[in-house]
């Protein structure tokens, strides 16, 4: 079995986040001062913080993304009260969707591996639903078996608990299965100290990490499994 991320493995996230936040601000010139690349950052490290706190279950999916716009918002002087904070965070959404897109390798691969005969699912932390309307819209979600994420399982990676539940989900010897992800902590180290076989898909850089697979591109991917 091969399990997958989503975000910054399958799907780009980073585009579909830069692009979405400056969208919402293009639509809001009059609020904000700040460059496009403040606006990047300011954007990025509140969703890095909220979601976090999802994560750790402080938050609900909900709230999270509630409190992101609130404290933006705050940065400028400006109050929202929860329903209006709503309705900016699903403008924001409405622009983050339209932006989704896969990476060019990834139906390629898909394909092959299908061909081949593995069966293919996915371990996400995140929201269910979200998760799984990112594959509709990427156009792959009928490549995978299962879609499990943390919302569901109460724990989320690197917690071993997520990975562990994949497997049983999927009745898999989990030191059978291999995990393609982008994160080296919580994704490639993560899943090896589950007891699976952890890949990075490290697309950015040259690094390397002595205990782990490395692969720049999901075709390298291909030449790992063999």
């Amino acid at each position: 079995m091969i399990f997958f991320d989503i975000d910054g493995t399958l799907l780009d996230y980073d585009y579909a986040e830069r692009e979405g936040i400056l969208d919402f601000f293009r639509t809001n010139p009059y609020l904000f001062s700040f460059t496009e690349q403040q606006a990047i950052e300011v954007w990025k490290q509140l969703s890095s913080e909220y979601f976090e706190k999802f994560l750790d279950n402080e938050l609900s999916f909900q709230e999270q993304k509630r409190a992101r716009m609130i404290e933006l918002f705050k940065k400028v002087e400006i109050n929202l009260t929860n329903e209006e904070a709503d309705k900016k965070f699903e403008s924001y959404l409405s622009f983050y969707k339209k932006n989704w897109k896969a990476y060019a390798d990834v139906i390629e691969v898909l394909d092959k591996l299908k061909e081949l005969g593995y069966p293919l699912g996915v371990i996400s932390n995140g929201d269910y639903r979200q998760q799984v309307e990112k594959l509709q819209r990427m156009g792959v979600e009928q490549y995978f078996d299962c879609v499990i994420t943390s919302s569901e399982v109460g724990a989320a990676k690197p917690d071993k608990t997520i990975f562990m539940e994949a497997c049983r989900h999927t009745n898999s010897p989990i030191e059978n299965c291999y995990y393609v992800g982008d994160r080296l902590d919580t994704d490639a180290l993560g899943s090896k100290m589950a007891g699976m076989r952890g890949i990075w898909l490290n697309r950015t850089d040259k690094q390397r990490h002595p205990e782990i697979i490395v692969i720049s591109s999901l075709q390298e991917l291909l030449k790992v499994i063999a």
